[in-house]
């Protein structure tokens, strides 16, 4: 006799492949020579007319969030991975990131060493990178443009450290992918 267990798991099953199949249609390239799924991500430039016409939100909750030289604001969730396969890319975790309205560009890099390891995204349409930049929107103060987008390994968890630089500052923190290890690199 079948067991009520029996049905969640199938659904378990087919939940997971849609989540997957929906990150790779969010997050896939538009073709540009400078993203690949299946090599070390390279460097990407989210355009200032897309960037700076996405909804602002007022301060977003401070619950395990990094804030970076007083503009860059990432969560350090233990949220699980999900697994994908994307070139070599084996598992993604979403991550949002928030830059507080009014200043400089933003530039996200994941360090050379860490490049065959990890790669992020954020915006649409801008595919797995190692570096990118996203500009200076104006805004009113207080304000903080949300962009969605995250992590990708190729292990199933790390602390992935990221250079997040504001004009001529930068910082190195520490991010968990499908664990928590704190700000800190």
């Amino acid at each position: 006799m079948p067991t009520a267990a029996a049905p969640c798991g199938w659904l378990r099953s087919v939940t997971a492949l849609a989540g997957a199949a929906l990150v790779t249609a969010c997050t896939a390239s538009t073709g540009s020579t400078l993203t690949t799924g299946s090599h070390s991500a390279t460097a990407q430039d989210v355009a200032q007319g897309y960037a700076c016409a996405l909804a602002s939100f007022r301060e977003p909750g401070r619950s395990h969030r990094t804030l970076a030289l007083g503009v860059i604001s990432i969560a350090d969730e233990p949220w699980p991975t999900a697994s994908v396969h994307q070139g070599w890319w084996r598992y993604w975790q979403k991550d949002a990131l928030w830059i507080r309205a009014g200043h400089q560009p933003v530039t996200i890099t994941v360090p050379n060493a860490w490049r065959t390891k990890a790669a992020i995204t954020w915006g649409v349409n801008v595919g797995i990178v190692s570096a990118l930049r996203l500009p200076g929107c104006p805004s009113a103060p207080g304000t903080w443009n949300g962009y969605a987008g995250g992590f990708y390994l190729r292990s199933r968890s790390a602390c992935v450290p990221l250079v997040l630089g504001v004009g001529r500052r930068s910082a190195v923190v520490r991010v968990g992918v499908g664990r928590r290890c704190g700000s800190v690199a």
